[in-house]
């Protein structure tokens, strides 16, 4: 798991999700306090820095799918090296460039919506949404936002009778793709691609599985989509991460279409 740079996802979730506040949750605080310092430490300074033995971190790493406290170090070294996800002319914008940045955001922003609306059909809207009614699991892949994305969509349809498994990492990913059948649908968040070429395993586990799969992305020409049943666009635009809106904006056109049908039914 060490090519696994979203362990700050991890430990975030992990303080958000556990109402019992027990010892993992007291020890994900505590590195969270501390990210930028853990790359540096022993495993001997983390206990100490969290009030527990070596023998406790070495559990906690274990719990989060990590082999030891070496690799779980790994990761968070590769996570802090991520960069934001804005544009160098928004990292070293002035007060006086912000207006102009903001306007080109929203009118960026825009656009998508537009073409996402220009590319709606509802036949394969209908396609997709009949799919998923008779699917016997469906699940939603993606990293980072999009996982925020598959949790909301496994709340709405989940109101709708509909269970949704999501995972937070590669390797609880992976788990839930060796799960599906033929008869199960994937949601597949990929604005621009980079899901399908870092993580060929769980690509290779959905072809296998002959799963019906259902691709968000404003890179419909990406040769390694041609496993994809359907390619829903949001937009062609990411320059300062404006499709996470167009992506929110047809997630919401796809579940609305679901729930006309579910309540029409009921």
């Amino acid at each position: 798991m060490s090519n696994n740079p979203f362990v700050l996802n991890q430990l975030l979730h992990l303080t958000n999700e556990n109402y019992q506040k027990d010892a993992n949750y007291a020890i994900a605080k505590i590195m969270l306090d501390h990210f930028y310092e853990l790359p540096q430490m022993t495993i001997q300074q983390a206990a100490d820095l969290c009030f527990v033995s070596t023998a406790s971190i070495s559990r906690f790493v274990r719990y989060l799918g990590y082999s030891g406290f070496s690799e779980f170090k790994i990761s968070c070294e590769k996570s802090i090296g991520i960069e934001a996800d804005y544009s160098n002319e928004v990292k070293k914008a002035g007060k006086e460039d912000l207006l102009p940045i903001y306007s080109r955001f929203t009118e960026q922003v825009l656009q998508n919506i537009k073409i996402s609306f220009k590319n709606l059909d509802i036949e394969q809207l209908d396609r997709i949404c009949i799919r998923m009614k008779s699917a016997d699991r469906i699940a939603v892949f993606g990293l980072e936002f999009s996982s925020l994305i598959g949790e909301h969509i496994q709340s709405r349809l989940a109101r709708m009778g509909k269970i949704v498994d999501t995972g937070l990492d590669l390797n609880e990913q992976i788990e839930i793709a060796s799960r599906l059948t033929e008869h199960s649908v994937v949601l597949l968040i990929t604005m621009e691609g980079g899901y399908l070429y870092r993580n060929s395993d769980i690509l290779d586990i959905l072809e296998k599985a002959g799963c019906y799969t259902i691709v968000f992305t404003i890179n419909p020409q990406i040769k390694l989509l041609q496993f994809a049943d359907e390619i829903l666009v949001c937009g062609h635009a990411n320059y300062n991460t404006e499709a996470r809106v167009s992506l929110l904006y047809e997630v919401e056109m796809l579940l609305m279409h679901y729930s006309i049908s579910f309540f029409q039914n009921h």
